[in-house]
């Protein structure tokens, strides 16, 4: 077990993460694409405080490609959303994030990973346009590259969103 820590945070570590998380992606969005029944949509979301990229494969299913960002921190990963309820103007979902973290600062400099369970709801203010917030219990684990001190542990996460939808049905 150690030597998967020290490969995952030294070094090449970084590249083998990125694999992980498109990997991740990969198997999640495929599955979904051979079980399309309906026309796909994509979505171009404002999250704060960053950017989305929505694929909804059929009516149950939805996967995001997502970005946040601020001040010394970036953050990026995979998203898989299963509606359980349509409703005309209301979609209500649950799903999972996997996500890689990089930070900067004037004392540390690292990376780490966050795992995300989360419900939610989405409501289409206009045929193209949703809004949406989600809640959730997230892992988060960090390492300083310099001094190898590592951070982990559990927070809840409050997701608010908006996203214009275009191409396929609503």
């Amino acid at each position: 077990m150690s030597r998967i820590k020290e490969v995952l945070y030294k070094g090449k570590g970084e590249n083998m993460l990125r694999i992980v998380l498109i990997a991740t992606w990969l198997l999640m969005i495929l599955p979904s694409m051979a079980l399309a029944n309906d026309t796909p949509k994509w979505g171009i979301g404002l999250n704060y405080p960053g950017l989305g990229l929505k694929y909804r494969v059929n009516s149950k299913n939805t996967v995001e490609i997502r970005t946040q960002f601020g001040k010394d921190i970036f953050v990026i990963g995979p998203r898989y959303y299963y509606n359980f309820s349509l409703k005309d103007k209301l979609v209500l979902f649950c799903g999972g994030e996997m996500d890689h973290l990089g930070f900067k600062g004037r004392v540390s400099d690292g990376a780490g990973i966050a795992a995300l369970v989360f419900i939610g709801g989405e409501y289409l203010a206009a045929p193209d346009l949703g809004v949406s917030m989600d809640i959730g219990p997230a892992y988060i684990s960090l390492q300083d590259r310099d001094t190898n001190e590592r951070e982990k542990g559990v927070d809840f996460v409050l997701n608010i969103g908006l996203t214009y939808y275009f191409g396929g049905n609503k």
